[in-house]
């Protein structure tokens, strides 16, 4: 079994959960779960994003980076199957 452990929120945050978990029929336990992987996986998409962008701003290195990419849509080719 899990370990668990308490975490205060307001009131209005509360409620806004136990509506959701009725609707759904889901644990507010797992509703809060999957908000906070759906969280992370933003945050995680907007570093890259800004990762890339900040490459693009380095002419050289993006170039260096269009160049591997050309090389691996080179495998897609290559007749091996998964």
């Amino acid at each position: 079994m899990n370990k668990t452990t308490t975490v205060r929120v307001d009131i209005e945050t509360y409620e806004g959960l136990k509506k959701l978990s009725r609707q759904l029929n889901q644990p507010m336990q797992k509703i809060i779960q999957e908000a906070l992987a759906g969280y992370k996986r933003k945050v995680l998409l907007s570093a890259t994003a800004e990762a890339f962008a900040a490459l693009r701003e380095k002419r050289e290195l993006w170039q260096e980076e269009i160049e591997e990419r050309q090389l691996w849509e080179s495998t897609l080719q290559d007749g091996i199957e998964k």
